[in-house]
């Protein structure tokens, strides 16, 4: 029998149990779910939108944000190097970067004095804040957090992301050239073999990437207002390192060889690569973000893909059960739960738990806030008195919620009639009781 591979990945794979295998069969399965996991909900969550979004709004940026660099850097008397560095990042582009900086320098001597370079300085940092908060917004929904950091915090949060970046990226780079200049003249000293400098030096070559692993991996940890695990942010910042890595290759092959556009573009000829580069490497950074949730919540996501397309009727049994939990705990005068606990205390996937919560929360039966902890979870209690909450009332909540009346379509008064009338029957029922005391 040929063996489907189709079916292996949306059948076989998800049926297999990972944990009764040999260590590295078990690495693999694990690492290839988590892949798999990854692809879909990168675009269930419409990130290549949010890219595009993330790329518009870094071109609207890129000069403010480059002002605010200098401006810090100028501060503690480094401008030149981070001007050094900006030129390294960006090779076979000087000009282009030279411009850009140009660009900050006239914005910077523009906030100088007066009431208008007041206006301005706010118009500056305004649009850096405004860019770090798009990133986070398109973080926590990946990470299916609904509210974000509160302003005091992003205030302080990215003041400091503020000031330490152009100080970071300064540093980085000393630190790479001191490394490199003291493993060379420690070769010379113990005069290694041919073999031993070639691998020294391909490791030296590696110090890039290395920065830039680290540098994904405290994104992924520090954006999200959550607490991400160290593990998984710095694993996903592999992951997102090496694509971004092999990315730039990719862009600096195609910088060599689009000299032709120079004829149609002019000196916008470094523009359309530009703008394709940020889209692909904000692709890349979501895909990062979608890797870290799921290695985190690997155990909860791990069986997902077995349950879709639930029907209505078990959607309104699984709302009750998860209703029922709420208000019990509720009553008991426990601590709130969150999704995670709603879902291990039923024993149904998360996925399911937090699209039903959702309904429940927009039919207003169910409220959720957050923990008082700095980055905790999102928590669950009743909306309503629990002296109300019966059956047939969240059963009609689930129902009604939405738009229900459509005034430009006819709708038959038969059929609205024998639904109210259902409806009755409903609430009339001997079945119909208070959940809180069953």
């Amino acid at each position: 029998m040929r063996f489907n591979i189709e079916h292996f990945l949306k059948e076989e794979l998800w049926l297999l149990q990972e944990q009764s295998m040999p260590r590295l069969s078990s690495m693999t399965i694990k690492a290839l779910k988590i892949a798999l996991l990854s692809v879909q909900s990168f675009y269930r969550d419409l990130c290549p939108l949010r890219a595009s979004a993330l790329t518009l709004y870094s071109l609207l940026s890129i000069v403010p944000v480059i002002a605010l660099l200098f401006g810090i850097a100028k501060g503690f008397g480094f401008e030149k190097i981070l001007e050094q560095r900006l030129m390294e990042q960006v090779p076979n582009q000087e000009t282009t970067v030279l411009q850009l900086i140009s660009f900050a320098q006239n914005m910077l001597d523009s906030t100088k004095g007066g009431v208008v370079a007041g206006i301005g300085t706010v118009v500056l940092f305004w649009t850096v804040i405004n860019v770090i908060s798009n990133i986070e917004e398109s973080f926590n929904h990946i990470w299916k957090i609904t509210q974000g950091r509160s302003v005091s915090r992003k205030f302080s949060d990215y003041l400091s992301l503020m000031l330490l970046a152009p100080i970071v990226l300064v540093l980085s780079g000393s630190i790479s050239l001191f490394l490199q200049t003291k493993i060379t003249w420690l070769m010379t000293v113990i005069q290694l073999s041919d073999s031993g400098s070639w691998l020294v030096i391909k490791g030296l070559g590696l110090l890039p990437l290395m920065l830039m692993i680290g540098l994904f991996g405290f994104i992924f940890i520090f954006m999200p207002n959550h607490n991400v695990n160290i593990k998984a942010g710095m694993i996903a910042g592999v992951v997102t390192g090496v694509l971004s890595y092999l990315l730039q290759w990719v862009y600096l092959s195609l910088q060599l060889g689009a000299s032709s556009y120079n004829a149609i573009y002019g000196s916008f000829a470094a523009l359309p690569l530009l703008v394709v580069w940020l889209q692909a490497a904000w692709m890349v950074v979501l895909f990062g973000c979608e890797v870290a949730f799921f290695l985190q919540n690997y155990e909860i996501y791990k069986n997902n893909n077995r349950y879709v397309d639930l029907s209505f009727a078990l959607q309104k049994v699984i709302a009750l059960q998860i209703t029922h939990l709420i208000i019990n705990n509720f009553v008991l005068m426990n601590k709130p739960l969150s999704a995670t606990e709603i879902a291990a205390k039923l024993l149904i996937p998360i996925a399911i738990v937090q699209v039903l919560l959702a309904k429940l929360i927009a039919s207003h039966i169910v409220v959720e806030f957050k923990a008082e902890e700095q980055g905790g979870d999102e928590l669950y209690q009743p909306a309503v008195d629990i002296n109300k909450l019966t059956i047939a009332y969240v059963i009609t909540a689930l129902e009604q919620s939405g738009q229900h009346h459509l005034a430009d379509i006819k709708q038959e008064q038969l059929f609205m009639t024998a639904v109210n009338e259902f409806r009755e029957l409903m609430e009339r029922s001997k079945h119909n009781s208070l959940l809180k005391e069953l």
